[in-house]
């Protein structure tokens, strides 16, 4: 995918002038004409975390409007956690080389839009994409909702300013409430698929039948920003955690990384579960088993803490609070500084407060 930034990029101009001059559009009335649509699609923005970040908005409509169809156009890689996670009546999906303009298979994938007569595109992604705001106008959608941006007119038709801060997880609740409608009291739960879970149960019970011996999953894998933990920081908090906890590790990271995991492991003074998913779902579904969840602020980690796990997030003072689930006792956000010793204390006092959520909520 390639973004564009207000800098002076010459090619959102120039089809922003384009469109202006020869796109037609029409009235229409929020939320009224959203809630009688028949036709509803959402477009992905190439990131699996925004999925997780939109599933509780594409779930809503589901729940509220069942007439409606929703589709979603997402990356091919991504489909079974579209599946996973989401009630959407139908997938269409692209390849990461389909998704440049100038490509034959990006005007076939306009052609396959337009046949389906769709009211209303609702972009995912946060920041500007030529191919995807070019998707959503091609469509032919007369209502074209996504974020504001310079260059986001005439593509998107209604835009949504959002203030800077806050955990970026809450932005489609505050897009649903711009355009007039309000969440429900299921808006936050996000369900597994029950056969993927009880599935993940099973392996991991056949590797780790004793009860009090803590499943603990680790991501080593990079984070959201440019600055990010290093795996043998992760290592070194998880063997002082093997040091005074009965403890089986399982080595998660989204995208898979076999090298990283291996040569991760190596590094562990405890055992190692020897399981390796096969899709982003799967690694969900493993991940909603574990005990206690340390990574850095990667994919991971968001699903983590959407999925109630007890975690604790390892971040760089670069890792802002746009990245700090809100309203969540079971995460605990651990800082080092650069230079200075990491404190077992409060790490250990971090863990402890997670775990004891955990018990409070299962008894």
């Amino acid at each position: 995918m390639q973004e564009y930034d207000q800098s002076g990029k010459l090619a959102p101009k120039i089809f922003s002038f384009f469109l202006k001059k020869v796109g037609k559009g029409r009235p229409f009335i929020l939320p009224t004409d959203v809630a009688k649509s028949s036709k509803l699609l959402f477009i992905d923005s190439g990131d699996v975390v925004d999925l997780l970040f939109a599933a509780p908005l594409i779930n809503y409509f589901s729940r509220r409007y069942p007439d409606i169809r929703s589709m979603i156009l997402v990356h091919d890689v991504d489909v079974e956690i579209v599946r996973g996670i989401m009630k959407i009546k139908k997938i269409i999906t692209y390849e990461r080389k389909q998704l440049r303009f100038y490509k034959a298979d990006y005007l076939a994938l306009i052609k396959k839009l337009r046949l389906e007569r769709i009211d209303t595109v609702v972009v995912l992604t946060p920041r500007f994409s030529l191919e995807r705001y070019l998707l959503a106008f091609a469509s032919g959608a007369p209502i074209r909702i996504g974020f504001t941006h310079a260059f986001a007119f005439p593509f998107i038709n209604c835009e949504i300013r959002l203030a800077e801060s806050g955990y970026e997880g809450n932005k489609m609740v505050k897009l649903l409430r711009s355009i007039g409608l309000r969440p429900d009291e299921d808006w936050n739960l996000i369900n597994l698929s029950e056969r993927e879970v009880s599935h993940a149960r099973q392996l991991i019970h056949f590797r780790k039948p004793e009860k009090e011996v803590l499943t603990v999953g680790l991501d080593p894998s990079r984070g959201k920003t440019k600055h990010f933990v290093i795996p043998e920081i992760i290592a070194y908090l998880a063997n002082n955690l093997a040091s005074r906890r009965k403890v089986k590790f399982l080595v998660l990271t989204n995208p898979w990384d076999e090298k990283l995991a291996q040569h991760f492991s190596i590094t562990l003074k405890s055992e190692v579960i020897d399981l390796v998913p096969s899709n982003i779902s799967e690694a969900v579904a493993l991940l909603s088993q574990c005990d206690l969840f340390l990574s850095g602020n990667t994919n991971l980690f968001h699903f983590a803490a959407a999925l109630q796990v007890p975690t604790i997030g390892l971040f760089t003072k670069y890792d802002g609070v746009r990245w700090v689930p809100d309203s969540a006792p079971h995460v605990k956000i651990f800082k080092g500084t650069r230079g200075e010793k990491l404190s077992l204390k409060s790490f250990f006092t971090n863990v402890e407060e997670v775990l004891s959520i955990k018990n409070k909520v299962t008894v």
